[in-house]
């Protein structure tokens, strides 16, 4: 199994990339195009200074980097156009295309429509904020798009991963294993990140006391759950050890400071690393009892974990 990472400024890559991580992600967001139309939102969720690569230039930096150390580079289009001109969205595209990832992971049908267009052999991963969960939407995207991986949404039990991932063993599946402590419907959750839409999380979301509010009250809380947080998920990958076209974790939360998301690096991919010597399923859960709290300096709950007791079992 490799292990996915976030990429969130040009500071993080090359540590990342160093610190043995098997692939990245990024959105490109470039300042100049957002300059040019004026627009923030167009195939991702984050304006230019925010989480991301800004330039073309600095993404070809990125993904030649990255190439060289053997990790293949991914980007990020997982959110629906904003806008009417195709034209536009377009040219986004082909100028994304231009600095040569290795994939492209993508959120809407009519976004993939327009890459299959523009190239027709360019890989694509299917975004788990498609919310995809049964065996005829992936079909279809084989099909129609020619897909190289699905990335199954957050929110699926073990046996759910199990049937859909032996039901095509021709196709690569990715799952998430840290930073994972939402379990609602990732096509809600992209929808909340619409400024507009913020004011309804709790209204929606059966995490809601985790969204910080104008309330000083509800913002303590929020704080008191954040540093409690069970966002782990590694204990599922001794169940799923055995399905061979399972080939990639994904660590996600890229905002989180670079000091944690290599932490996380290095929890998951000791951990990966232990399941191929480990015996059975309780083995390898001490051991990563044990790690989580050497590398994240505190208790893993696992038998209080809302994600172990809620997914492991099924």
């Amino acid at each position: 199994m490799k292990v996915l990472t976030p990429v969130k400024n040009l500071l993080s890559w090359i540590e990342i990339i160093k610190n043995w991580t098997d692939e990245i992600y990024f959105w490109i967001v470039s300042k100049d195009w957002q300059d040019k139309y004026n627009y923030t939102n167009i195939l991702n969720r984050r304006d230019w200074n925010l989480a991301n690569i800004s330039s073309y230039s600095d993404a070809k930096k990125l993904i030649n980097f990255a190439r060289s150390n053997w990790v293949k580079s991914f980007v990020t289009l997982n959110n629906s156009p904003q806008i009417p001109d195709e034209r536009q969205i377009n040219e986004e595209i082909k100028n994304i295309i231009s600095v040569n990832p290795d994939w492209l992971i993508v959120k809407d049908l009519f976004v993939a429509d327009l890459i299959r267009k523009i190239d027709k052999n360019i890989e694509i991963h299917c975004s788990s904020l498609n919310q995809i969960i049964n065996t005829s939407w992936i079909q279809l995207w084989i099909e129609k798009y020619n897909i190289s991986r699905m990335i199954l949404p957050r929110n699926v039990s073990v046996n759910e991963i199990r049937e859909l991932a032996t039901s095509f063993p021709d196709l690569e599946f990715e799952i998430f294993v840290k930073n994972d402590w939402c379990y609602n419907s990732d096509w809600i959750c992209s929808s909340l990140h619409l400024e507009w839409l913020k004011e309804w999380i709790p209204y929606v979301c059966n995490r809601e006391s985790r969204y910080k509010g104008k309330n000083n009250e509800y913002n303590d809380k929020y704080i008191e759950i954040y540093k409690k947080s069970l966002d782990c998920k590694i204990c599922i990958l001794s169940k799923l050890r055995d399905i061979k076209n399972i080939v990639s974790l994904k660590i996600v939360w890229r905002e989180k400071p670079l000091n944690i998301i290599l932490n996380d690096l290095k929890l998951v991919k000791n951990s990966v690393k232990f399941l191929k010597l480990s015996e059975n399923s309780n083995e390898h859960m001490n051991f990563n009892i044990n790690l989580y709290k050497k590398l994240l300096k505190k208790e893993c709950s696992y038998k209080d974990c809302e994600i172990y007791n809620k997914y492991y079992e099924k």
